[in-house]
């Protein structure tokens, strides 16, 4: 339930610690392989393969948006291989 200002929720207890933008993205791009394996549209060992496709077109969307803001920032994304991508 959120609070009455509605900038906190109450009620809920996080179990895995913080949530984080590359913990929610890892779990979605895991999400969407494992349902296409399901559904049988792709062999379990595309799912390699689709997790790095979905990466590449994450960090395109990210390098387009980041055009799209007025402020100059930066970020690093971490990849699957323990490297990162400075955006």
């Amino acid at each position: 339930m959120p609070t009455e200002d509605g900038l906190c929720l109450t009620g809920i207890e996080v179990v895995s610690g913080k949530l984080t933008v590359e913990g929610e993205l890892n779990k979605l791009a895991s999400n969407i392989s494992t349902r296409r394996d399901w559904a049988a549209v792709d062999y379990f060992t595309n799912y390699i393969e689709s997790l790095h496709m979905e990466k590449q077109i994450a960090i395109g969307i990210l390098e387009e948006q980041k055009i799209t803001f007025a402020e100059n920032f930066s970020m690093t994304v971490p990849l699957f291989d323990g490297g990162s991508i400075r955006i």
